[in-house]
């Protein structure tokens, strides 16, 4: 039969807007059935960030995991740090490194460094916030036996919207056109609404899109598509 499936999140809030001081987020998602079917899924997410004046320091992380029967179907992480420098009240310039895999898309590890500009369009806390990156990327990614340097484009947006003090959605897009080969391009994409339960507790449901128009040889599939379903902790 099928046993449960559980979710438990910590989290305090941490976007874009972040205000002087630490702030952290955290996720971890658990489902398992047996009986008729056996599958197993484990999934994390980590965001920190540390606000002092003009400057912004973050690091994420993610994790996946998924089994059926005993074989494994899907394995990828990544971790990320990035630096933010205040320029203006609504502009800041920004250096990242990511660093990430997934095998069943032929990648042993992906390197990523970032360079370019945050501008935030609309800032009204509890209400509605928008902001868009746009800079540089270069990527080095390393197959089983092989590699491949590549440059990037990136503009990446995201919006949140508050209908009322306990429900809210989140929006984000992420586009890599590749400088070199125009079909080789990337995007990323995710969406999630959040519902309070009180004042500490709230549940979100969210999907992540990521495609990739050229994957690696042998690759299973150009794209990965995550929906979740979570219970969140806010303190």
């Amino acid at each position: 039969m099928k046993l449960f499936v559980l979710m438990a999140v910590f989290a305090m809030s941490t976007d874009a807007f972040a205000v002087e001081g630490l702030k952290n987020e955290s996720e971890v998602g658990v489902v398992l059935t047996s009986g008729n079917n056996e599958v197993s899924t484990i999934s994390g997410k980590q965001a920190s960030t540390y606000v002092s004046g003009l400057d912004t320091y973050s690091f994420t992380g993610r994790y996946l995991t998924s089994s059926n029967a005993g074989v494994q179907q899907a394995l990828q992480w990544g971790l990320g740090l990035k630096y933010d420098r205040g320029l203006a009240d609504d502009f800041s310039v920004f250096l990242g490194q990511i660093v990430e895999s997934n095998i069943f898309q032929n990648i042993n590890q992906r390197y990523a460094t970032d360079l370019g500009g945050k501008v935030i369009f609309y800032n009204a806390e509890k209400e509605f916030t928008w902001f868009a990156e746009g800079g540089y990327r270069f990527t080095r990614e390393n197959y089983p036996s092989d590699f491949k340097n590549l440059n990037f484009l990136r503009v990446y947006t995201a919006a949140e919207r508050f209908w009322n003090q306990n429900f809210s959605g989140k929006l984000g897009v992420e586009y890599l056109p590749n400088l070199t080969l125009w079909k080789a391009y990337q995007l990323n994409a995710g969406a999630s609404i959040n519902a309070a339960v009180n004042s500490v507790f709230s549940v979100k449901t969210g999907f992540d899109f990521r495609y990739n128009n050229e994957p690696p040889a042998g690759a299973r599939s150009n794209s990965d598509r995550i929906f979740t379903t979570a219970l969140v902790a806010k303190f």
